[in-house]
């Protein structure tokens, strides 16, 4: 089963909700962005901006009631370019939601999906008001990322189910038990890890507050004791990495697991060069962006490939 065959003669509901996947990883690159390079507050106000629905490229034009010297106008235009969008994902996935009715007797998971990730994409907006409102409380700022990862994966499961049926293929039942939970582990470890990136980001965020005028390049020295068990957590991380990737040549041959194995090595890999050049070249911004992304792509790999796995059939190896 090659992977190109998910791809053919897709329907409109499909069509729709992968773009709306592509956009939503587009949306966590953009947010990370927001975060790396302190735009967050760049509109003071949501849903508008500096009270307006369009911001202003200069602080002249800015209303009576905002002060100049909150204007920064590469920092307001790429928050409002996240809000754009976040606006965006949202409307794709009502139309996914929309497009998915034609599932409700036939593949009801399909409909369900969609459900849950328009209920989702609701409160992430909700949340992103809140979130201005706190002045980037910390916490709140992990969960609103959080919940974008959470939305990828429901977009990724609910896309999935449309095209399942077109997954045929066996593998021995001790193969397939051992991928399986290798998997699921690896996903499990993945999830630990990202949530112990989040809490040395927070760290940072205290240290950057508690220490003004600290250079930039000594912030991970005051981060704790975190940073290190973050760090430590990564070699376990590689090592359910090319656990995945053996099974996967083993007992995925002719499917697109050990092309999902593949890119979960090198985006393992990555991450390790990109935290080492968090530590050792001063937390350069643009490694913490795409440090983020990646750790939302490490999640929808794996994941989309434990459906796939969980799809075939325990039994003689055959493929379709």
């Amino acid at each position: 089963m090659a992977l190109r065959s998910l791809f053919k003669g897709l329907t409109l509901f499909q069509k729709t909700a992968l773009v709306t996947i592509a956009v939503t990883f587009l949306l966590i690159f953009i947010g990370g962005l927001v975060r790396a390079t302190g735009a967050g507050l760049g509109c003071p106000d949501w849903p508008k901006c500096f009270g307006l629905w369009i911001p202003p490229t200069n602080a002249a034009d800015l209303p009576e009631a905002y002060d100049p010297e909150q204007f920064n106008v590469f920092k307001t235009w790429m928050e409002y370019v996240n809000r754009l969008v976040g606006v965006l994902v949202g409307f794709l996935i009502l139309l996914t939601f929309v497009f998915s009715f034609r599932y409700v007797r036939r593949i009801p998971s399909v409909f369900i999906g969609a459900s849950a990730a328009l209920l989702l994409v609701l409160y992430q907006g909700w949340l992103g008001g809140q979130v201005v409102q706190s002045g980037l409380q910390s916490g709140m700022i992990t969960i609103h990322m959080v919940i974008a990862v959470l939305i990828l994966n429901v977009l990724v499961w609910t896309w999935f189910h449309s095209v399942k049926d077109r997954i045929r293929y066996s593998m021995s039942a001790r193969g397939r038990r051992n991928l399986i939970l290798t998997l699921v582990v690896l996903l499990i470890v993945i999830i630990v890890q990202v949530i112990f990136g989040s809490q040395v980001r927070e760290a940072l965020e205290m240290v950057k507050a508690a220490y003004p005028g600290l250079e930039r390049s000594l912030w991970m020295e005051r981060v704790g004791s975190i940073d290190m068990i973050h760090r430590s957590f990564s070699w376990l991380v590689l090592v359910f990495a090319v656990l995945f990737q053996y099974l996967a040549l083993r007992h995925g041959s002719g499917t697109p697991l050990p092309l999902l194995a593949g890119l979960t090595m090198a985006a393992t890999l990555l991450q390790m060069l990109l935290g080492a050049a968090l530590v050792y070249l001063g937390i350069p911004p643009a490694a913490q962006v795409f440090h983020l992304w990646i750790a939302a792509f490490m999640t929808g790999v794996p994941f989309f490939a434990l459906l796939i796995a969980l799809r075939s059939r325990p039994g003689p190896a055959y493929r379709a």
